[in-house]
């Protein structure tokens, strides 16, 4: 029962009580009104005002708890006016088992800076720890529906001014552009939940099954964002140049240790080389976000100074999401995010290849365009004796870095 409902009833009887309280008060002073003495009437006479000042509070409390309902019914009647096209697809969906979702809708829900919100519990049914990835929220998301592939245009290099000379031509200075293609590639993602879903209303069937797909849809994502960023190139010039900087690790900048068996390490040093080595000669980059796997975090808050051993690095979590937080050395403050899916530096042994590790720059260096609706298709055959529904969900998306370095990419090098 609502619990506003049940102090109204709570009040209704006890206003019932006081009542009858009141009028026998009155009946008996009535009754005994040629033997009652001052003292009685003085103690019945309290006992009417107290009676009538708890009337009043629960006459006032009555009041607003109408109020409060009648908001509510506001609220309610509202929902149902503005909401038939939602009662239409919940009444598909329970028909079809089939949903689409506009892609406006699904761009609001992957650039919402909170993330979509995730209850502890559903009618009984638990949630899992948080997978969703962060780095989903912060990069640039536009609405490509209905489009193909396309090409962003940037300004690689600005002209070169020189010194001019009177009487003498002076040479001219270009600026170079190039571009990155942004192309559609379907992304599918296969979630299972579980039966008992289908025994709560259909709103909540709904919103399950969407919140459950869309969450394997950021999570893919924000994969895809990671490996395109380590992978962006310019695809103006005959020879692809590379859309990010490689900072690279060594015995130099104190990022690979060791003598025949050489691995990545986060020393007190590493935060500030990662920082200022990002941007061009006169300038250091602001808005940057570190991305990194979870190990690295963990080894950063593991370094210690050398005289104290006090901590070098300062880690403060967001206390509304904790996948993302600042790390602090000293003045510089550097915001953080966790991808899973980036290869940690601290212990990583060189092989004949290089590894790509931490990246640092600015998410929105990064464009991800969505380029149709995001299907989802609900069965119970795959999964029907381990009474899981499976939901499959499918979106068309792609994305680029835009901004020439725009991200610094921090690599172990090949051995030589």
């Amino acid at each position: 029962m609502d619990k506003r409902i049940e102090e109204l009833r709570n009040l209704n009887l006890e206003l019932e009580e006081l009542k009858k309280r009141k009028e026998e008060i009155k009946r008996k002073a009535l009754e005994h009104r040629s033997t009652i003495t001052s003292d009685e009437v003085d103690e019945a006479r309290a006992e009417v005002e107290n009676i009538n000042q708890k009337i009043a509070e629960c006459e006032a409390r009555q009041e607003e708890l109408k109020k409060e309902n009648q908001g509510e019914q506001r609220k309610m009647n509202d929902y149902l006016q503005n909401n038939e096209k939602r009662d239409a697809i919940i009444a598909s969906f329970k028909k079809e088992k089939r949903v689409s979702i506009p892609a406006q809708e699904v761009r609001s829900v992957l650039v919402a800076s909170a993330g979509i919100a995730k209850p502890t519990k559903v009618n009984g049914i638990g949630e899992p720890f948080n997978t969703q990835v962060s780095i989903l929220d912060q990069v640039q998301v536009i609405d490509m529906t209905g489009a193909g592939a396309f090409k962003e245009s940037f300004l690689r290099t600005h002209s070169a001014a020189t010194a001019k000379e009177d009487g003498s031509a002076q040479d001219a200075s270009t600026p170079t552009f190039g571009t990155v293609t942004i192309a559609p590639a379907e992304v599918a993602v296969t979630t299972y939940v579980s039966k008992e879903l289908e025994k709560v209303t259909p709103l909540n069937y709904l919103e399950k099954v969407q919140r459950s797909a869309l969450t394997a849809l950021k999570v893919k994502l924000a994969g895809d964002i990671v490996a395109k960023i380590k992978a962006s190139v310019d695809d103006t010039p005959v020879t692809p140049v590379a859309m990010f900087q490689t900072l690279e690790a060594s015995a130099a900048n104190k990022m690979l240790t060791g003598s025949t068996t050489k691995t990545g390490a986060i020393t007190e040093s590493t935060l500030r080389t990662i920082v200022l080595s990002y941007g061009g000669d006169a300038n250091v980059y602001g808005n940057a976000v570190l991305y990194l796997n979870k190990k690295d975090l963990i080894a950063f808050g593991d370094v210690r100074g050398t005289n104290e051993k006090k901590a070098v690095y300062e880690i403060t979590p967001d206390p509304t999401n904790p996948n993302i937080g600042i790390i602090k050395d000293g003045g510089l403050s550097v915001p953080y995010c966790i991808v899973p899916t980036l290869t940690e530096l601290s212990g990583k042994a060189q092989t004949t290849t290089a590894i790509q590790t931490m990246i640092y720059g600015s998410p929105m260096n990064f464009e991800l365009a969505l380029f149709g609706d995001y299907t989802i298709e609900v069965s119970r055959d795959y999964k029907f004796a381990e009474g899981l529904i499976s939901v499959l969900g499918s979106v068309t998306a792609g994305g680029n870095v835009i901004v020439p370095n725009g991200f610094i990419v921090v690599t172990i090098p090949a051995t030589e």
